[in-house]
């Protein structure tokens, strides 16, 4: 598992190998912006990679699309979250993430 924290709802979720960070974060309780409920196909889940770059996950052909689609920058920086995968400690900026009601804090 490894640790991703969220600001700035400040959250630390365990995203397991090959599990994105919104499905963790769902898994744990709380939503993720979305409009396209996960494929990649909005943008609108694109999160800030503050810290942990280099245990962010390839980023993949569908993913790259959106950003280049949707003007996002394509740095490294900036991901989807539907398809962010990590391998190591991440620090993330996504505002609008938020516990679903009844969900964990």
């Amino acid at each position: 598992m490894s640790l991703v924290h969220v600001d700035p709802i400040g959250i630390e979720l365990e995203v397991a190998p090959g599990v994105t960070v919104m499905a963790a974060a769902r898994g744990a309780g709380f939503t993720w912006p979305t409009v396209c409920d996960a494929s990649a196909s909005c943008g609108t889940c694109v999160s800030v990679v503050q810290e942990g770059l280099d245990n962010c996950g390839e980023m993949p052909t569908d993913e790259r699309e959106t950003l280049t689609r949707t003007l996002v920058p394509l740095d490294g920086h900036r991901r989807l979250a539907c398809r962010l995968t990590v391998t190591g400690p991440v620090s993330l900026k996504k505002r609008g993430v938020h516990v679903v009601e009844g969900g964990n804090e």
